[in-house]
């Protein structure tokens, strides 16, 4: 508490960063908590290390795995929704036309020959 500036604050981490247990409140932000994780993994016996290691690549590849498999299923899913809107899309395009057709007194048969909708359609347009 009687470190008022940052660069007391970091000349009180380094002097004492041996006997800390955890960091005071006062310098408990982003900065500090980092330097005692580094400090923390350098005081770690090699199979400490080693198994410490070990964990970050596990939770590195599942985060791998999940980022992928979510981006893969992202991509087929705005696939198939461009698909769809093709699809739609048509569809909507032809009903239009088949409108214009029969506004023009064109045979309902003959407009679904053109357009592949079904008389039922065209006659609800």
């Amino acid at each position: 508490h009687e470190c008022d500036t940052l660069y007391k604050k970091w000349l009180y981490v380094l002097n004492n960063i041996e006997i800390m247990e955890r960091l005071p409140e006062e310098l408990n932000n982003q900065i500090f908590r980092k330097l005692k994780s580094i400090v923390e993994v350098e005081r770690m016996t090699p199979d400490q290390r080693l198994e410490y290691e070990l964990s970050l690549s596990v939770e590195r590849d599942l985060s791998a795995a999940l980022d992928t498999s979510f981006d893969d299923g992202m991509e087929k899913g705005i696939e198939k929704g461009k698909a769809e809107g093709k699809v739609e899309g048509k569809a909507e395009e032809q009903r239009l036309i088949a409108a214009n057709f029969k506004k023009q007194g064109i045979n309902i048969e003959t407009i679904a020959q053109c357009t592949g909708l079904s008389v039922e359609e065209i006659g609800e347009l």
